[in-house]
């Protein structure tokens, strides 16, 4: 009888962000289909971890705390793969592998790349060159991403084939509401993230502000992601009307998302996009990027907007359409992105990353 495989994820993170979620949810799925999975830890972030996910209580699924490399070297022997999600947690991977008792069986290496991180910082800056070390830091390591966008990216700059993964919705938190009463003022919701900058805050709020003057209370404005604190430190203000829900934990998105007729993204670039998705699966249609992955899911005018969000203008014109619709065009709308929404689940991305797994237990 084969062994259950044994899975390690490596996360030095509080949690709370897309790509903390994508491996809780998916780790989750994983030990739902009989496997042994652990999610490592840097001891500093486990308490908050634990608040951000208070769901992983009720599966098998082991938070393992560490300390440094050495010894999160102690406890990679206990898993038969372990999979990097973050250019640090690469770097941390690497010295923890040399620190693996002689004892102990080596665990073989992937990398879950997320993101093409060398685009959160400054080019030739130390960060930069961390992250854009990491793809062949581990040369044994087995990369893989879900979007084709990241994939191209890695190997058009550093010549590393990476496996395609599907991408995940948990499906038992993002769904429709398709009794709510959408007459009156249209709900407009976004993210905010001001210590994010490619999340572009200022940018969205300058479009809330255009929103909430051009259309008064034709709009209700919602947002959530940072506290009104943050953003007055920020130099960021919303306009009065807006609420604000704050920092939210992954299973209080959806709530917000269902009540919403138009969710706005207007990062610079998206990897993938997942609060678009999950948007489209709780039946609000999303606007996002065109830079990035979110062809993954997005078809512009059919279940979403597509945008160029480099222009103001780029963004105002599909918002001003959306608002000139008829009920009955904003609702084919809603359907088609809930149809599209219902092609991602927790199990389909588990048995992609399972088949990468397998493969390389058998390497």
């Amino acid at each position: 009888m084969t062994k259950p495989l044994a899975i390690g994820f490596i996360l030095p993170a509080s949690g709370g962000g897309g790509g903390a979620n994508s491996i809780v949810q998916e780790a989750s799925g994983l030990d739902r289909w009989g496997c042994d999975v652990a999610i490592f830890i840097d001891k500093d972030n486990i308490a908050a971890f634990t608040r951000n996910y208070p769901e992983l209580l009720a599966t098998k699924v082991k938070l393992t705390p560490f300390e440094n490399a050495a010894s999160l070297g102690n406890v990679l022997g206990t898993v038969d793969v372990a999979c990097a999600t973050t250019a640090l947690s690469v770097r941390l991977f690497a010295e923890a592998l040399a620190a693996v008792p002689r004892t102990a069986v080596r665990p073989r290496a992937a990398y879950y790349v997320q993101d093409y991180e060398p685009l959160f910082f400054d080019p030739d800056s130390a960060h930069w060159k961390e992250a854009f070390d990491s793809y062949a830091l581990i040369p044994q390591a087995q990369l893989f991403a879900k979007t084709d966008w990241i994939c191209d990216m890695v190997e058009q700059n550093h010549g590393i084939r990476v496996a395609r993964v599907q991408a995940s919705i948990d499906h038992d938190i993002y769904y429709p509401d398709l009794a709510r009463d959408r007459s009156g003022a249209v709900t407009i919701t976004a993210m905010l993230r001001p210590k994010t900058r490619r999340r572009a805050p200022f940018r969205t709020v300058r479009i809330l502000n255009w929103l909430a003057q051009e259309y008064g209370e034709g709009v209700k404005i919602e947002v959530f992601g940072t506290t009104d604190a943050a953003l007055q430190n920020d130099g960021i203000p919303l306009p009065h009307t807006v609420i604000n829900h704050g920092p939210l934990r992954r299973t209080q998105v959806p709530h917000v998302l269902r009540r919403a007729d138009l969710f706005l993204d207007l990062s610079d670039y998206q990897a993938f996009g997942r609060t678009g998705i999950e948007a489209m699966a709780s039946g609000c249609v999303p606007v996002v990027p065109l830079l990035g992955g979110s062809a993954e899911y997005a078809v512009d005018g059919w279940n979403s907007f597509v945008v160029d969000t480099r222009s103001d203008e780029a963004i105002k014109a599909p918002l001003a359409a959306f608002l000139a619709m008829s009920p009955a065009a904003r609702r084919a709308m809603m359907l088609n992105g809930i149809e599209t929404g219902a092609r991602f689940s927790i199990d389909r991305a588990v048995a992609s990353e399972l088949a990468v797994f397998e493969k390389l237990r058998e390497a």
